[in-house]
């Protein structure tokens, strides 16, 4: 997963968990059991099928993690990350080169043959990519999450500047990552922390370090992590030709979901910056360190924050 931010939880929370309406049931017209009489097998059929596809590319997993994050930061989680529509003088979303290394797009295509056989005309590309990424966090040894289903998919693409816009840059701070999220939409640090361990999948390019390594004027207080950049400046050369090619495990077990990203980062090998600087920042480090320890307490934070902080994020209504 070649994550070109640094907050991908964006993604996670606002996918799998959706606006509560009357008597705490989701809002927005999803609900838990949307396809319970219409299309039973959905979940079996996408979950065999992240199965099947996982055990021939591991990879996979982080693949759609990452293309769910996409479709839903843009416009919200409508399937528009999925479409190739063009049209003269516009560009379409998948043209922004910050969706550079967008993967396995494919996998949804194919699950939703197989979703169409059984059911069809039933079950939006939207939910099947929910369901998927779900999928892939539980396949990669992460909790399983309770998603609610019933979003739209979307006819037209987003434009090229709307996903220039709406996926942001890798270089946010801790300050600024915690100003927007405590007050806009709630989110306490703690739980910043364990959704970041989303970044215990996949990989990142050099293109996405350049910032840091070569423009944030951080000082690197743990010599560890100042001959980390030195090692990683020594592989991503500014201007050098491994920039879009050359990719570096996120944390060292980049196809498991465990808390190897916060091990990773006490030691001074954080790649994402705000990765490296909430493994060191003294408001942060001691919540790193918990969720460092043997143990399920990532996981336990983050299932239950993914299952009961809900936000305004279904299909874009």
């Amino acid at each position: 997963m070649d994550l070109v931010v640094g907050l991908v939880f964006l993604a996670i929370f606002a996918l799998f968990s959706p606006p509560l309406g009357a008597k705490g049931l989701p809002a927005n017209g999803l609900s838990y059991d949307y396809y319970h009489k219409t299309c039973p097998q959905v979940e079996k059929i996408v979950r065999d099928s992240m199965n099947a596809f996982s055990s021939v590319d591991p990879n996979t997993t982080a693949a759609i993690l990452r293309l769910v994050f996409h479709d839903c930061q843009v416009g919200g989680c409508d399937g528009s990350v999925l479409l190739n529509i063009k049209y003269p003088q516009h560009q379409a979303e998948m043209d922004s080169p910050k969706n550079f290394g967008i993967r396995r797009r494919e996998v949804i295509d194919e699950i939703k043959s197989k979703i169409e056989a059984a059911c069809p005309q039933l079950v939006s590309c939207a939910d099947i990519l929910v369901l998927a990424a779900r999928d892939a966090v539980a396949i990669a040894g992460g909790p399983t999450i309770n998603v609610p289903l019933g979003r739209r998919d979307t006819t037209v693409p987003h434009s090229r500047q709307e996903a220039d816009v709406g996926l942001p840059r890798n270089e946010v701070n801790l300050t600024k990552a915690t100003q927007v999220f405590s007050q806009e939409v709630g989110i306490t640090l703690e739980e910043t922390a364990a959704i970041l361990g989303a970044h215990t999948l996949g990989v990142t390019h050099c293109d996405g370090l350049m910032e840091r390594l070569y423009q944030n004027g951080t000082v690197l207080t743990p010599r560890s992590e100042a001959e980390f950049v030195k090692y990683l400046k020594k592989v991503c050369p500014e201007g050098g030709q491994g920039r879009f090619t050359t990719t570096f495990n996120l944390d060292p077990t980049p196809r498991t979901f465990d808390n190897k990203y916060y091990v990773n980062g006490l030691n001074g090998h954080g790649l994402i910056a705000l990765d490296a600087e909430m493994a060191r920042d003294p408001r942060s480090v001691n919540i790193f360190k918990k969720f460092a320890r043997p143990g399920c307490f990532f996981q336990s934070v983050f299932l239950s924050f993914c299952e009961n902080y809900y936000v305004r994020c279904a299909d874009g209504r």
